[in-house]
């Protein structure tokens, strides 16, 4: 190993140690969904002894008289102190390390494609804005590993040049084809890294793939030249290939969503934002505990072992409260700017990204991204996820406020719908009607938006 290669390893190294166990369970707990956070807390409960469900919302022993905490503890000291040591002394498994050791090793959750990636990130070199970037596109793949959003709507243009560079060094993290704008880019990305001469395979990807995949060989023979033969090779080959990398790392999805924030109107018109945590376990240190550790526990082993697991629950309980106030600063600012998206709908949704909410609230952009990923929102319209309050712009003609690039995919799907089938509307034609209207579009994005929405070609719409 090179002095530089020893010199950046040492480095690294000395940045992973400042990530403290806090600020990975902060993570940790700020990344679950609602149904997730109740299973973890259950989780944590059962495995440490120093947490405690309180019975009742808000409720505490604060006041629980001193005769009875005594009574516990004594009874602690009768029994508990021989079942700390027990625990104490089982042997560990090398494979399962206790919490602490877990929170600065590997969360306790599996990790998702954004964990995996960015994990891979740590050994790259990249200049602080690019790795920030980098970061913020792991945590914008969507469940197979493709970023659909063109980085246009999901960066201020001073930084696209960053994120451009960033986004190269994504797509070449593993799993192969992580980062693919499309199912052909996402198994060129794994060809790329296939040994030997595969420039056949390549050429059937890039320029005969809807053939391929319709298993329509004598057409490709035809255009190819190349015997059926020589194509079943071909194919089988393309067959190992993943179309959805990223779908390993995806977490069980769960049928019912339950909203983490709530937003509702009170009786004079104003928005008033919450987050519901009835279903939440509500949870404490354990009083009794607290007067063991403080009082009964003579053995410095034993009270080094409950020491632990206090701090490991107060961790927890932070870790959720600090959830909350994350979540309650975030959404109070994106409902300040999207008002007119909740009283009229997808078509008055502004602008807005997730930078633009880091900065208003004086947080990183990673911890909003982290913060509204798989998170829900309960509205007067009915649930929706948070992110779909986020959408790059349009700008408009006249130099007043750009338009959402989501509402602007309405308005497209409302043109194609309302068309003459037997004359539908060409790309250029829909671009005119919307600069008509005010939008500085292109026809390449009128183009782009319609196969991001999954809407035929004008030669494939026309009714003869």
């Amino acid at each position: 190993m090179s002095l530089q290669m020893r010199q950046n390893f040492s480095m690294r190294m000395e940045q992973k140690l400042k990530l403290t166990p806090q600020m990975i369970q902060s993570i940790e707990i700020l990344l679950l969904p609602q149904m997730a956070l109740e299973e973890r807390i259950m989780n944590e409960v059962e495995s440490n002894p120093a947490l405690e469900i309180v019975d009742g919302p808000g409720e505490s022993y604060d006041g629980t008289p001193a005769h009875a905490v005594a009574e516990v503890v004594d009874r602690f000291h009768d029994t508990d102190l021989d079942w700390l040591r027990t625990r104490r002394a089982a042997p560990r498994d090398d494979d399962a390390p206790d919490k602490m050791e877990a929170l600065e090793a590997t969360p306790n959750r599996a990790p998702s494609l954004a964990d995996h990636l960015i994990d891979q990130l740590r050994f790259v070199e990249l200049d602080p804005e690019e790795r920030e970037c980098a970061e913020e596109i792991c945590w914008h793949l969507d469940r197979r590993g493709y970023l659909l959003e063109p980085l246009s709507e999901l960066f201020a243009e001073e930084k696209l040049e960053a994120a451009e560079h960033a986004w190269e060094i994504v797509r070449r993290l593993d799993p192969a084809g992580v980062g693919a704008k499309d199912l052909q880019d996402c198994l060129l990305l794994q060809m790329a890294r296939e040994p030997g001469n595969n420039s056949f395979e390549v050429e059937l990807i890039r320029n005969h793939l809807t053939d391929l995949l319709k298993n329509r060989l004598p057409a490709i023979s035809l255009a190819t030249g190349h015997p059926i033969e020589r194509l079943q090779e071909a194919v089988e080959v393309v067959a190992q290939l993943d179309p959805k990398p990223g779908l390993p790392f995806a977490r069980g999805e769960n049928s019912i969503v339950v909203p983490d924030v709530v937003v509702e109107r009170n009786e004079r018109g104003e928005w008033i934002i919450s987050v519901p945590d009835g279903r939440v376990p509500k949870i404490q240190v354990s009083d009794a505990y607290w007067q063991l550790y403080d009082n009964g526990i003579p053995d410095p082993k034993d009270k080094a072992y409950l020491k632990d697991k206090i701090s490991g629950a107060k961790f927890l309980i932070d870790a959720v409260n600090q959830r909350k106030r994350t979540l309650l600063r975030i959404v109070t600012e994106i409902i300040k700017h999207q008002t007119a998206f909740l009283e009229g709908g997808v078509e008055n949704l502004r602008p807005l990204m997730r930078q633009n909410i880091a900065d208003k609230i004086g947080m990183h952009v990673a911890t909003v991204s982290r913060a509204v990923k798989d998170k829900y929102i309960q509205t007067p319209a009915g649930i929706i996820p948070l992110a779909d309050f986020f959408s790059g712009g349009i700008a408009s003609s006249d130099g007043s406020e750009a338009e959402s690039s989501k509402a602007v995919k309405l308005r497209l799907h409302k043109l194609i719908t309302t068309e003459d089938p037997k004359h539908p509307l060409s790309d250029q034609e829909l671009a005119d009607i919307l600069a008509k209207e005010g939008l500085d579009i292109s026809r390449r994005t009128v183009t782009k938006y319609r196969i991001a929405e999954g809407v035929p070609s004008t030669r494939q719409r026309r009714v003869f």
